[in-house]
């Protein structure tokens, strides 16, 4: 004979376990390894903008504005074409 199981509606599957716990917002950036320089080369604009979007998701508690991801990323531009359109931008 099977025992019966928590009381609720039909269908609706009441957990049984402990309730799981929340995660603290961390408060402080975690530190990954940060996007390499960018000089304009478009071959590395890939793996530049993937490291800029890892970066900044991860810390998405730190670069929680446009301004904060825009500044973020052009700080990496540092070379030729890059540098000259990051000093155009800002």
């Amino acid at each position: 004979m099977a025992q019966p199981g928590p009381a609720g509606p039909p269908g609706l599957q009441v957990p049984t376990g402990p309730a799981p716990v929340a995660a603290a917002a961390p408060t402080r950036e975690i530190r990954l390894n940060t996007p390499p320089t960018f000089d304009g080369t478009r071959k590395k604009f890939t793996t530049f903008i993937q490291a800029v979007l890892l970066y900044t998701g991860i810390n998405a508690h730190i670069f929680n504005t446009d301004e904060l991801r825009i500044g973020f990323a052009l700080s990496f531009l540092t070379k030729k074409e890059a540098a000259q359109w990051r000093e155009s931008w800002v």
